[in-house]
């Protein structure tokens, strides 16, 4: 699955495949796909993948669910759900859901289970979102979706006091609380928590922390020798996620300058001051060499931060319940989120 190359990753060794994965990959190769074609293709395999994951859970009971829709400002109405949990005291930590699918897939009912046991087991507001996708809507439309969506939910009308839920965001002449317990952001494949994190330091909303799941987090054009990303290359032809599936979903996205901060955060030139971060990077995915560096520019900054790898584990593989490590990614995230709402003080 790794590629030899003229220039070895520093981190090849997590490369190597797990030997639970390969068992499973060879009994269900045919259920582990590709994530290459168009559009509409891959909505279909995603819309798969999902439904066969979430197959076998049983219903998730605890909490109450509102559709709303905000009004973004470009006038777009981004379709947004709030998970409410039931028997706990208001307010709450909010936790605003970005869901993945490299800018290209997802919706709200594909991440409705997801959201629903982060909800009902963490105890937190979840707000999730239809944020527009490419190629259809290509940047900046769905990353300004998220950060209006984030803006409307740090507001305190939402995360005190559910009864309120309308659509309207905050006026720009509304100062932020500092001690209201607003949200933080969540990202899978795509990087839009990560710039949504930058953003939200820069214009004044405290976020209890920033989640950041087997993220993108340099354009494949941009990469810095310095670094030494190599990964993208030794493993350009890893499961599930390729070399081509990153240039194929870049394609879709269509930024205009791959090197600005808002497509690759990781060339930002100031971390300091940033929310506390938890990253989760799969040693197997092509993915793995950003995700690390941008850790570790994070910590090299004084960012608090967590990082949970899975050695030898592809992009996505949580899909794959089967695997020991799937309930492990997904209990690791619930105990981030806990550990980073029940901070008792917000930084800054």
């Amino acid at each position: 699955m790794a590629e030899k190359t003229a220039q070895q990753s520093p981190h090849s060794h997590l490369g190597v495949p797990d030997p639970e994965w390969l068992s499973f990959y060879a009994k269900h190769k045919a259920r582990v796909p590709q994530l290459e074609g168009s559009p509409e293709h891959l909505r279909s395999i995603m819309e798969n993948l999902k439904i066969e994951a979430t197959a076998k859970i049983p219903p998730i009971k605890g909490l109450t669910t509102d559709d709303v829709k905000v009004k973004a400002s470009d006038g777009y109405e981004v379709p947004v759900r709030v998970y409410s949990p039931e028997g706990v005291t208001l307010p709450r930590p909010g936790f605003v859901y970005i869901h993945g699918g490299g800018w290209t897939l997802g919706d709200l009912e594909g991440e409705d289970i997801a959201c629903r046991a982060i909800c009902a087991v963490a105890k937190v507001i979840v707000v999730a979102m239809d944020y527009r996708l490419a190629p259809e809507n290509p940047f900046p439309k769905g990353l300004e979706d998220c950060w209006d969506v984030l803006e409307w939910a740090s507001s305190k009308s939402l995360i005190s006091e559910r009864s309120r839920l309308t659509g309207s965001r905050p006026s720009k002449d509304m100062p932020h609380s500092a001690s209201e317990k607003t949200g933080f952001c969540l990202g899978d494949q795509v990087q839009e928590a990560a710039v949504l994190a930058h953003r939200a330091r820069d214009r004044g909303i405290q976020l209890r922390g920033q989640i950041l799941r087997i993220p993108a987090t340099c354009h494949i054009d941009c990469y810095p020798p310095e670094l030494q990303l190599y990964s993208m290359e030794e493993l350009k032809y890893a499961p599930l996620l390729s070399k081509h599936s990153m240039e194929l979903f870049y394609g879709y996205y269509n930024p205009p300058d791959p090197s600005s901060p808002e497509v690759s955060p990781l060339l930002n030139q100031n971390f300091f001051g940033l929310a506390p971060a938890y990253l989760q990077v799969a040693g197997l995915d092509p993915l793995r060499d950003e995700g690390l560096a941008y850790a570790e520019k994070l910590r090299e900054s004084g960012v608090q931060t967590k990082l949970d790898i899975y050695p030898g584990l592809p992009h996505a593989f949580g899909y794959f319940p089967e695997l020991s490590a799937a309930l492990k990614i997904s209990q690791d995230l619930i105990n981030a989120i806990q550990d980073l709402t029940e901070r008792e003080e917000l930084d800054g």
